[in-house]
């Protein structure tokens, strides 16, 4: 085929379009792509001149000038221009026309291609509209600093002209001749701390973050700070945005409201001084109006620690206003409530998630039980807040006057106690205050003598249970778990055990001799097993042992002892707990050197998103049993975990489902694309020895 003829069939079927005119812009030729882009059939262009067929416009006209003026010299001439074609449709299109010249220099003809770029424009015209008119502040830096765009709203906020923005450096000088700029604390901030600054060091986004500077009269004006990195292709940062909002008033009135003795000054209820108040007064009216009877409630929220882990105190902040909020709802007029267990000023700042209700003056338990099932169901709703959904059940803990003492303080402390037996049992209830309950209490302080007892002398068991293959249920590897054979009590479920263990510290130990009891496990196996079917031990992390700066060695020596590569063992860590700081991340990153692998648990049931994964230093991503137990039934948990898998996948993450306790489960897994499965359909957790038998006579289940 000759040359000419493949050009031809190339311009042909481009979809850009291409035309070939002569010396004086006549079409001489058109391909099918330029009869779409205009309207016009084929035969309606050739011969016509070009400017007819496409009417120039041009809001720049320094831009249109210069393309009519090139085109008369006969010079090269490209650009972006608004056209308009056969329907009298205005489009913008990319425009490139070449001129083609004989041997001796003479014009004598033109190439013209043309590309239909209106969406981009028109979308592009619409951002920059929509950054010019938000009331939110916006600049864009590059890397080195430089202040590329900056919004109106963001220089009348910071109270500069555009010419005094250059530069990160130049609006920080112009800021502080106007007085000192401050963090929350009012200490002073260092240009190299600034958030744009520690975005273009780290490449991680900044949120909520408090800047203070002075305005003209004096006062100072807080503005609220989020930055977010810009990266090229290959992941380097290529500038920062950095968006932020006057919140001055606000930061007034809280400031106001932390000044009032009686008030919280971030939920703007009551505080503990109220409350206890009213409860002395409730007290004293029993004693002289009998057949009086009051109520006091005593709440705490679920999960809350995870969502200040996960999702910043800002966050959690605005979880405890919309809570106040729910809680004023569903009262009554004649019902009184406060936040409690610390001072106003301390609770405020950390974000304290206890409240106490007092119901005055009710007509007895029924009504209590009525007001008490009426704020579960509405606290226990979805929080939306900004782009977040946050599910955060609460428990109640309830003190009828029947039961209550003369003392303020003992009744908060039993109320605190029924609520306490309301997470134990269940969580997301209420529970009356019995005076066995301080029984048991006694007997959680004994528990926390055995169980020290119990680590000091290495009576804890491990046991294992077998990650299978879906595709073949062949092993794959085994996850570590910690057991309690308690002398007297019989065993301990983890559930009872590990939560005292974290609140008394004894978490880290009880890590570390399950890391080397399942490293001495696993050799054991390797050395009985030439075939070497078993590939990988999992172990848990907790936060405790995340905190410890010999950790990694910790995990070396366990390695070397028992003469394992780092690649057969896997440590696993919450949601949670991979989505906090950056000193968290950076220990991970750490064990990551030593080349073992991280897992990621219980992946759902935390705050973050499928879209910050790829953040997170792990290589398998483990499907908490909770949405594998619905993913049947439930359309929002079976795309939840489809589009897990996928992105996982994408990210060349492993994935396991866990809890898989029906063949219809390990098939479904296996068709969304999971991989590994683990649950008690294959197996339920298993001494060493009682393993190697698995092993040994396992087949595939179904």
């Amino acid at each position: 085929m000759a040359l000419e003829t493949m050009l031809a069939l190339v311009a042909e079927h481009t979809a850009n379009s291409v035309l070939i005119l002569d010396a004086r812009r006549n079409v001489l030729w058109a391909n099918a792509s330029f009869a779409r882009l205009t309207g016009y059939l084929p035969s309606e262009v050739v011969g016509r001149m070009l400017a007819d067929l496409l009417r120039l416009h041009q809001s720049d006209p320094v831009t249109l000038t210069r393309f009519c003026e090139r085109l008369e010299q006969g010079l090269h001439v490209d650009g972006e221009i608004l056209v308009r074609g056969k329907l009298n449709r205005d489009m913008w299109a990319s425009i490139d026309m070449q001129p083609v010249r004989d041997g001796s220099g003479v014009l004598t003809g033109w190439v013209v291609v043309a590309s239909d770029i209106d969406e981009q424009v028109r979308q592009r015209q619409q951002r920059a509209a929509l950054f010019q008119v938000l009331p939110v502040g916006v600049m864009v830096y590059a890397s080195k600093g430089e202040v590329l765009e900056i919004n109106p709203a963001a220089l009348e906020m910071l109270g500069l002209q555009r010419d005094q923005a250059s530069d990160y450096a130049t609006v920080y000088a112009a800021m502080r001749k106007r007085g000192r700029v401050v963090r929350e604390d009012l200490s002073d901030y260092p240009l190299e701390d600034r958030p744009v600054q520690r975005t273009l060091r780290s490449g991680q986004p900044l949120r909520g973050v408090l800047i203070g500077y002075a305005r003209s009269n004096g006062d100072l004006a807080w503005t609220m700070v989020n930055t977010e990195p810009l990266l090229d292709d290959q992941g380097g940062i290529r500038g920062v945005v950095m968006c932020f909002v006057d919140v001055t008033m606000q930061k007034s009135l809280e400031r106001d409201l932390r000044e009032s003795a009686r008030t919280d000054g971030l939920t703007q209820l009551p505080n503990r001084v109220v409350v206890t108040d009213r409860i002395r007064a409730s007290l004293a009216r029993r004693r002289s109006q009998p057949g009086y009877h009051f109520a006091v409630l005593f709440m705490d929220f679920d999960r809350f620690k995870q969502v200040n882990d996960t999702l910043g105190h800002g966050v959690g902040d605005a979880l405890l206003r919309q809570i106040a909020e729910r809680l004023q709802a569903g009262l009554r007029p004649v019902d009184t409530l406060a936040r409690s267990s610390e001072p106003v000023q301390l609770a405020a700042r950390i974000g304290g998630d206890e409240f106490v209700v007092l119901l005055d003056d009710v007509g007895g338990d029924p009504e209590v039980e009525a007001v008490a099932a009426r704020l579960l169901a509405a606290l226990a709703a979805p929080y939306y807040i900004g782009q977040h959904v946050v599910n955060s059940g609460v428990s109640i803990g309830i003190v009828t006057a029947t039961v209550a003492s003369d003392d303020v303080d003992t009744i908060l402390r039993d109320a605190d106690i029924a609520m306490y037996e309301a997470k134990r049992t269940g969580r997301g209830r209420f529970v009356f205050f019995e005076p066995a309950m301080q029984r048991r209490v006694r007997d959680d302080v004994s528990l926390e003598n055995d169980l020290r007892e119990a680590v000091a002398k290495g009576k804890l068991q491990v046991a294992y249970q077998p990650l299978v293959e879906l595709d073949s249920g062949r092993i794959a590897g085994m996850e570590a778990l910690v057991r309690w054979n308690h002398p007297l009590r019989g065993p301990v479920p983890p559930v009872e055990f590990i939560p005292v263990a974290e609140a008394v510290g004894l978490i880290g130990a009880i890590g570390e001799q399950v890391l080397r009891a399942a490293c001495a496990q696993f050799a054991a196996i390797q050395a009985s097993d030439p075939g070497g079917t078993l590939r990988s031990v999992s172990v848990n992390l907790s936060r405790a042992q995340l905190r410890e700066p010999t950790l990694v060695g910790v995990i070396a020596d366990a390695l070397r002892c028992n003469g394992m590569q780092a690649a057969q063992l896997q440590l696993e860590i919450t949601e949670s707990l991979a989505a906090q700081n950056h000193g968290v991340q950076a220990r991970l990153r750490e064990i990551k050197a030593l080349g073992v692998t991280l897992a990621l648990d219980d992946f759902g049931t935390g705050y973050s998103s499928l879209s910050c994964l790829h953040e997170l230093p792990i290589d398998t991503v483990k499907i908490d049993r909770a949405f594998v137990s619905m993913a049947q039934t439930s359309d929002y948990h079976r795309v939840l975990i489809e589009a897990t898998i996928l992105v996982a996948r994408t990210l060349r993450m492993n994935t396991v489902a866990e809890g898989i306790e029906t063949i219809g489960q390990a098939e479904l897994m296996r068709a969304l694309g999971c991989t590994k499965g683990q649950g008690y359909l294959f197996s339920a957790p298993l001494s060493g020895a009682a393993l190697v038998e698995w092993m040994q006579g396992n087949t595939a289940p179904g």
